[in-house]
């Protein structure tokens, strides 16, 4: 009995494989399938100039920085309040 399911299913299997393999090819060559033009590459990031916090030395971008009288800059208004480090 075991030796029918196996043959059985040895049948199914040599017939059912070129089947899979040809809808796969069919799949692959369908001009539906492929995207119509290539997607535009992400755009490029901005370089934007580093500062260091006066206080603590933390480095942020300079349009993030609180400035102060004198034009250094800080990374909150508290470090900014503080005034520069003694360092």
């Amino acid at each position: 009995m075991l030796k029918y399911l196996l043959i059985g299913v040895l049948v199914i299997w040599l017939l059912y494989s070129p089947l899979l393999k040809r809808m796969r090819q069919l799949r692959r060559d369908h001009p539906a399938s492929r995207p119509a033009t290539r997607p535009s590459p992400p755009p490029a990031a901005q370089v934007e100039d580093m500062v260091a916090c006066a206080h603590c030395g933390v480095h942020l971008p300079a349009s993030e920085a609180c400035l102060d009288a004198a034009q250094r800059p800080y990374c909150c208004a508290a470090h900014r309040d503080a005034g520069p480090s003694a360092h």
